[in-house]
């Protein structure tokens, strides 16, 4: 049973269905509207009671509004954010059918009892004819295949609002595609021994493991990827991992020693689990050498701030060797930077390689 319309909403109604262009400008709307409600005017309240009584008219197909995400669609100045135009759903003219119902192919039967809308049937009629002329595609990022089936990259993404997408009719894997991972910044070393991966926080640390690495000898030094996890961004570019070739057959990250630190490697474990890749493990002997560092080394940490954090959770990912020390510096809301192993402690002591170099 459809619900009854609030009075405003019922007044926007009648409005939208006067004016003569499809897309309507909302000042325009706005102002024919508060000749019946006047208190929309000057009122803090009344942007979101109109507000709402667009949304009464978009769930009742009277209206549709722009693309949440859009740019030029929305003025985000006011809140509730207001959308510059609305566009009239025109009433369906039923024709008795002349003919049989569309029978659609297996994979959009489900989307096929959905599609009631012309626009709806019109997206299923183009994946209709790409799964009839290529049965056997290749996965490939979404944005490629969004081109292919409606010349426009961006056009899937702005069609997983609708509902044969929310209701999981359609969905990527029908659609033979991902979203592509955030790339991982690498560079490979090559050495002796089973390749590995060495993932690091922040750039300068980056540079110079990278630095120093190249400078071993080639025949003893281990056969490694250098990566640059970019803070945070590890936890979504670590999915980039399948990409590296060699193929790493074991990975080891380093960040800095604090609350932020820690939460981005143990994201990117999970990520990486979940993803069925190595596991993420911590290169134990960087970790040991910020804890043993002199006092001074200690700094106040900024993203540590909150109160009730789960330390010894946070710490798990780290060696149950480690994880004690770790937990007494973060709950003394103290961080040690990575930037502590520079260049001129990794050339004066190169015993820390030798963990990657027997792949442990």
């Amino acid at each position: 049973m459809n619900q009854p319309m609030s009075p405003l909403a019922a007044e926007l109604a009648r409005l939208v269905i006067r004016f003569r262009g499809k897309r309507i400008p909302v000042t325009e709307l706005f102002g024919e509207a508060s000749r019946f409600d006047p208190g929309l005017v000057g009122d803090a309240k009344g942007l979101a009671r109109f507000r709402s009584a667009l949304g009464e008219l978009e769930t009742a197909e009277k209206i549709t509004l722009p693309a949440p995400k859009s740019t030029t669609g929305w003025d985000r100045r006011t809140v509730p954010a207001i959308p510059f135009w609305v566009t009239r759903v025109e009433p369906l003219t039923v024709v008795p059918p002349s003919h049989s119902p569309r029978v659609w192919p297996h994979r959009l039967e489900a989307a096929g009892a959905i599609a009631t809308r012309a626009d709806e049937r019109k997206i299923l009629d183009r994946i209709a004819t790409w799964i009839r002329d290529d049965p056997f595609p290749e996965f490939v990022p979404v944005q490629e295949r969004s081109l292919e089936l409606f010349d426009d990259e961006k056009a899937i993404d702005g069609y997983l609002s609708n509902r044969l997408f929310t209701s999981g009719a359609l969905t990527l894997e029908l659609l033979v595609c991902f979203r592509p991972a955030l790339p991982l910044v690498s560079q490979h070393v090559p050495g002796a021994g089973p390749t590995g991966l060495l993932v690091l926080e922040n750039r300068a640390t980056y540079t110079s493991f990278l630095t120093a690495l190249r400078g071993l000898d080639p025949r003893s030094r281990p056969d490694l990827h250098v990566g640059w996890g970019q803070g945070n961004g590890f936890a979504q570019s670590v999915l980039s991992i399948p990409l590296l070739e060699p193929a790493p057959g074991v990975v080891h990250y380093f960040g800095d020693l604090d609350l932020a630190g820690l939460l981005t490697a143990a994201n990117a474990a999970a990520q990486a689990a979940a993803a069925g890749l190595p596991t993420l493990r911590p290169a134990s002997s960087c970790y040991q050498f910020l804890l043993d560092g002199p006092s001074h080394w200690r700094s106040n940490d900024a993203s540590n701030q909150r109160t009730g954090t789960d330390y010894p959770a946070v710490c798990s990912w780290l060696p149950p060797a480690l994880r004690p020390s770790a937990v007494e510096l973060l709950s003394t809301r103290l961080r040690v930077p990575q930037e502590r192993l520079g260049l001129k402690m990794l050339r004066r002591h190169p015993h820390f390689w030798d963990g990657f170099a027997a792949g442990e």
